[in-house]
């Protein structure tokens, strides 16, 4: 083994650098050691060993470096010093920092000065708040929201119970969120148990039926009608469910259309509810240009026989088309009152005559006059 050593590093041990060690070691070997062989052996030993100890030195220092223990030391020192930083801050930085961070999307930074302004009773701005509740309720973030009526509850339960426990926004949460029933279920009751805030509760409901209408999803539709006409039946609440009808009867879209049809033909509040605002909701519809909206609330007027209210929007449709010059417009109005037998106004009937008139005059195209031509010759 010892040979082998020798072998393998004698070219090495010519260079300068060894020769010094050697020479350095060979003062510290005892001098019954007089072959050269012995010599030679014991200062290889002695080299390798003292090699390997200073790497392993090196490695022990490094990994003390590094270590776990030390690492977790290290980021449990930084989070202590951050919190205290955070417990040190004045309500208004706190506000600036929260502010700054939401700008940001730091959510997990907020989250921290969140649980340390709870754990320290730092009060946080009711505005502030309200702008955490708005953006994580509108972003579907459950979790930030829940964490949020937490410090509420802790810091300020005035304002908590205030505001419904701002349960609202975990409702809206769920629904942005996709989770529609859950949602849904969280606003009845509040709505059952936060008398004072149903108006505000069916703000909410409005925004988030608006909503699930635009975003063209079946399933939450259908969760959708089964909650108004809850409200209608249970709750003696029918604004939710003329606001729901109210958006699928001037949608473009067909399935809506016929979930309106379905509204209209399952509730007879609904029913009561249209045809006392029928004119209201035809001149509203009207000043959108929806004029096929109009019709298909004339057909849903026939079909209930409320006769008094179809010549009502009859005549608000009529006087739409007068305004936008639309003959063929009011031409089939006529015929369909002549079918029915029911009579427009004379003003309007007066109107129409008018526009009949000047058409016929614009139509007419003036006969150019004829250029008599008059005898002459030709001088050469």
């Amino acid at each position: 083994m010892q040979a082998t050593k020798l072998k393998i590093l004698f070219h090495f041990f010519r260079t300068p650098y060894v020769t010094n060690t050697k020479n350095k070691i060979s003062g510290l070997i005892p001098k019954a050691c007089d072959n050269s062989t012995n010599l030679d052996t014991v200062t290889v030993d002695l080299f390798t060993n003292d090699l390997l100890q200073q790497q392993r030195t090196k490695f022990q220092q490094n990994n003390r470096l590094f270590g776990d223990n030390d690492i977790k030391c290290y980021s449990s020192e930084t989070e202590s010093s951050k919190t205290k930083e955070y417990a040190e801050m004045s309500s208004e930085q706190i506000n600036n920092v929260i502010l700054d961070l939401l700008a940001r999307n730091k959510d997990k930074q907020i989250s921290e000065l969140i649980n340390t302004c709870s754990g320290y009773r730092k009060l946080v701005s009711e505005s502030t708040l309200k702008k955490l509740f708005r953006t994580y309720s509108i972003t579907g973030k459950t979790d930030k929201v829940i964490l949020l009526q937490k410090y509420c509850s802790i810091v300020d339960p005035n304002l908590y119970k205030r505001n419904g426990e701002f349960m609202h926004y975990l409702a809206k949460a769920h629904c942005y969120k996709g989770n529609s029933e859950k949602g849904l279920s969280i606003l009845s009751h509040c709505y059952k148990k936060y008398v004072g805030l149903r108006g505000f509760y069916r703000i909410i409901f409005r925004e988030l039926i608006q909503d699930s209408v635009l975003n063209r999803s079946e399933a939450t539709l259908v969760i959708f009608k089964k909650y108004v006409l809850e409200f209608s039946n249970k709750l003696e609440d029918n604004y939710p469910l003329i606001c729901f009808w109210y958006i699928c009867w001037s949608s473009t879209w067909f399935s809506d259309q016929m979930l309106a049809n379905e509204l209209l033909e399952n509730s007879e509040k609904l029913q009561n509810i249209v045809k006392d605002k029928a004119t209201t909701f035809s001149i509203n519809i009207l000043r959108e240009y929806n004029d096929d909206a109009v019709l298909r609330l004339l057909q849903s007027l026939l079909k209930y026989k409320m006769m008094s209210e179809y010549v009502k929007v009859l005549q608000v449709l009529f006087g739409y088309k007068l305004r936008n010059r639309d003959l063929r417009g009011c031409r089939e109005i006529i015929l369909n009152c002549e079918a029915l037998g029911l009579s427009l106004p004379a003003n309007q009937q007066g109107q129409y005559i008018r526009l009949l008139i000047d058409n016929k005059l614009t139509d007419e195209k003036p006969t150019p006059m004829k250029i008599v031509s008059k005898d002459f010759k030709l001088k050469f």
